[in-house]
């Protein structure tokens, strides 16, 4: 054919205007395509459906070249099916993506491959073409077009060569626009995160107590990477399972749930030291329901535990669950749910360090520092709100003689019995028992008038005098004197008010010990 439009004459010249012409509306539509998706898969496929639609083909097919292997011949990754019919048979796409595959790992000869299928009487892929999609040097997929009444001619090759150089270059800014998306989406996700693990770091320094720093903490990462429900699990020695302490999310009873080391998906963290991650939530076989404890749970579509590791040791393990088919937590969100975890390790830690500061080691009750400082705040908190509060004062009797007689290790064990008397007779979270001296015991009782402090003082005295302890296989009797002072009836300070609780614990001590006297008004 003459190079020149000019060149041509009549009916030739005709002919060539004809086919150029047919050959823009062809690039004309993929135009208008190109320009309409920016989504790869989508835009490939409209552009198959006019190609088939153009060349008259009942099959368009493209598949990428990137991560083909010889030995995947069934993988469906980047492979699109366009028909000009309605439905195909497997078989037919399976022949098609056969086809495909083998030109991207062996090109035959060519850019163009263009067949009349010799065994076309037992294929379902008749006079076909295969078309490289090239972008930069590099073939990176091919498409596919077969099955119209004749073999494809020189012609469409032009034709077809053209709409994929234009569709070259659709792809290549469709994956520019791609990753910048996700490149913008990374950045903003590791922004959103940045925060999120800044306002979790403050909670650390605000100094909530350990319940509000574990919500904080929980909230913070369930609303960074929406979960439904997170649950922080402490493991208890003493009766070797971890005991729910915190529930955040959908509401269930779930404080009630225990679990064994090693049982469960939490027992095994708990015995590895190792976060698991399900996918399969509720459905994973070593996930253990609680059946036995009749906790009604909802069904969990995702779910990761996380280990709480503190000085080398894991002293709990914190559930991240997804209760709803449409989401799942991502395996790459592990990273983020283990940086929770180890914060609220460190709450664990700051707690436990906290309470050493201010208890007593050998009682476990408050230590006398901690306890004249909530003293002055009680008085503060009783003066302002117009409230009574009231203080007694505990002495062991003859405990000089029981430490002589019997020796320290066993008034040791004396200390810690009544401690643990106290501590059984108040309210927890409210009443503050501290050790006040060597064998002085005191407790304060918010909210509380002197006839209220007496009857919690008999109780105690009475628990005491019936200790059955014994050294040296020898029963030991133990009594206690107490003295009670009540706020603002006795005193409107803390100093003022501990003198006269200790006035009546000596006068106590003076009419005979084993007994309570409250204080005297003036």
């Amino acid at each position: 054919m003459p190079g020149k439009l000019s060149e041509l004459k009549g009916k030739e010249k005709v002919k060539f205007l004809k086919a150029k012409y047919r050959e823009l509306q062809l690039i004309h539509r993929l135009d208008r395509v190109t320009d309409k998706y920016r989504v790869l898969d989508k835009l490939i496929y409209k552009s198959l459906k006019i190609l088939v639609s153009f060349f008259n083909c009942e099959i368009g097919a493209f598949l990428q070249g990137q991560n083909l292997s010889s030995t995947q011949t069934d993988e469906n990754a980047g492979f699109v099916f366009a028909s000009g019919v309605n439905e195909h048979p497997e078989n037919t796409k399976i022949e098609v993506k056969k086809l495909l595959r083998e030109f991207l790992l062996e090109p035959k000869g060519g850019l163009i491959q263009n067949f009349a299928d010799p065994d076309s009487e037992h294929s379902e892929i008749k006079n076909f073409i295969i078309v490289p999609m090239i972008l930069r040097n590099d073939i990176e997929g091919a498409f596919l077009l077969a099955n119209r009444s004749e073999p494809f001619g020189e012609k469409d090759v032009v034709s077809l060569k053209s709409a994929c150089a234009q569709l070259d270059n659709a792809v290549e800014f469709c994956r520019y626009v791609s990753d910048h998306k996700e490149a913008s989406l990374s950045l903003t996700r590791q922004k959103r995160e940045l925060e999120i693990l800044y306002a979790m770091s403050l909670s650390l320094n605000h100094g909530y107590d350990l319940d509000t720093l574990l919500r904080k903490i929980l909230e913070n990462v369930m609303a960074l990477l929406k979960i439904d429900r997170a649950s922080v699990m402490k493991y208890d020695a003493k009766t070797d399972n971890l005991q729910t302490i915190a529930v955040l999310g959908e509401k269930q009873n779930c404080r009630l749930a225990r679990l064994n080391m090693g049982k469960g998906i939490a027992g095994l963290v708990l015995a590895s030291g190792k976060p698991i991650f399900a996918p399969l939530g509720s459905e994973d076989r070593r996930f253990l329901p609680f059946a036995d404890s009749g906790i009604k749970v909802k069904k969990i579509y995702s779910f990761a535990c996380i280990p709480l590791v503190a000085k080398d040791n894991v002293i709990g393990v914190i559930n991240f669950s997804m209760l709803s088919p449409k989401k799942s937590i991502r395996p790459n969100s592990l990273d983020t749910l283990s940086v929770a975890a180890n914060m609220i390790s460190l709450a664990f830690q700051r707690q436990e360090f906290y309470q050493m500061s201010i208890k007593d080691e050998l009682t476990g009750l408050y230590a006398f520092r901690h306890f004249k400082e909530r003293l002055a705040e009680e008085c503060m908190r009783s003066r302002r709100y117009k409230m009574s509060f009231s203080l007694i004062i505990f002495d062991l009797d003859h405990f000089k003689s029981v430490n002589d007689n019997y020796g320290h290790p066993f008034g040791n064990v004396v200390l810690k019995e009544v401690s643990a008397i106290l501590i059984q007779n108040i309210r927890v979270g409210v009443d503050m028992p501290a050790r006040f001296g060597g064998e002085e015991l005191v407790v304060v009782l918010p909210h509380t008038e002197a006839p209220g402090a007496e009857i919690v003082a008999g109780r105690i005295r009475k628990q005491v005098e019936s200790l059955a302890l014994k050294a040296n296989d020898q029963p030991v009797k133990i009594t206690i004197s107490g003295g009670i002072a009540c706020f603002p009836t006795h005193a409107d300070d803390g100093e003022t008010l501990l003198k006269k609780a200790d006035e009546a614990l000596y006068a106590a001590k003076e009419q005979g010990r084993n007994r309570i006297i409250t204080a005297t008004a003036g």
